[in-house]
């Protein structure tokens, strides 16, 4: 389980949201000083975010817990994310390619490209369809794992929203 710490800021019929701090591992390695994405999340400044999880354990605001995420629900959600788009691009234009080869049709280059697009397109849809479905399943949903009674590193969150 991928664990996360965080402070509630509101809480809402059965639903706290917890504001976590994002946490980028650049600048632990030894090439820090040279690497483009330490210097790039360095300008960017800390981030936060706000998540919603089942109030299972009657927190109230201000508490400080740890929520927690399946590894099995966040590779597969990655997955859908990042794939699903990418393929049905290379599908749709290779598809285009295939039929043209099959009905020797002449296709120059940027009809490829659009259907690529289209392709695309359709991947984002079918992506936002799945995620809308996803969303009120209990396995892909964050849950509250404890409340801390020492405040974690997050200092400088404001509790109101």
């Amino acid at each position: 389980m991928v664990e996360e710490h965080g402070v509630v800021v509101e809480i809402s019929d059965r639903y706290a949201w917890v504001k976590t701090q994002r946490q980028s591992s650049c600048g632990q390695c030894a090439s820090n000083k040279g690497c483009g994405t330490s210097t790039l999340s360095k300008v960017m400044g800390q981030k936060y975010n706000e998540v919603r999880v089942v109030n299972s354990l009657n927190v109230g605001v201000g508490d400080h817990v740890v929520i927690g995420l399946a590894e099995q629900a966040l590779v597969r959600s990655s997955l859908l994310l990042y794939l699903m788009p990418l393929l049905m691009m290379f599908i749709a234009a290779i598809s285009l390619e295939t039929l043209s080869g099959v009905f020797q049709w002449s296709i120059s280059e940027p009809y490829l490209v659009f259907a690529g697009i289209a392709g695309l397109l359709i991947g984002l849809a079918a992506v936002h369809f799945w995620s809308s479905r996803l969303a009120d399943d209990s396995g892909y949903q964050p849950v509250l794992i404890k409340t801390e009674s020492l405040p974690q590193p997050l200092t400088n969150i404001q509790l109101s929203s």
